[in-house]
């Protein structure tokens, strides 16, 4: 049975587990070697996750984490379901979650950005009801450029 509930401070060690299976599933064949050798070197997401679990919403399958949503003020700074919950409906669950908590803060619309490397999130907005606003390029430490696809949705 699927349960979404805040995120606690004990999940923190899940929520990295299942984010850098997420980022490693979506970006494993499509992504330039070097991005994601610089991810790997890197490792951000112990401290993301330490830093901003107070504000992500889990998504618990049989009473496992498995996906997360990070809203932060308008942006859906996150969105992650582990590779193999995937395809049931999570990813929409934890984005409406995600967009209610956007809505009940005073927004009217939600945005996030996509890597122009993940063509299956991309594909997954676009049928929730994001539309592509705008491209940009950014360029980490890895020095791979990668088009940030930027999608908004208004909110009801």
């Amino acid at each position: 049975m699927l349960v979404l509930r805040p995120a606690q401070e004990t999940d923190i060690p899940r929520l990295v587990e299942v984010a850098r299976r997420s980022v490693l599933s979506a970006f494993a064949f499509t992504a330039p070697f070097p991005l994601l050798q610089d991810w790997i070197r890197r490792d951000p997401e112990p401290a993301r996750y330490a830093a901003g679990w107070q504000d992500m919403t889990v998504a618990e399958l049989d009473g496992e984490v498995v996906g997360l949503v990070h809203p932060v003020d308008d942006e859906i700074h996150g969105l992650w379901v582990h590779p193999g919950a995937q395809g049931r409906g999570i990813g929409g669950a934890l984005l409406r979650a995600g967009e209610e908590r956007i809505a009940a803060s005073g927004h009217g619309r939600a945005w996030l950005s996509c890597s122009g490397f993940n063509p299956r999130a991309q594909g997954f907005y676009l049928a929730q009801g994001y539309r592509e606003t705008r491209r940009q390029v950014e360029v980490g430490s890895s020095g791979v450029p990668d088009e940030m696809i930027v999608y908004e949705r208004h909110l009801p």
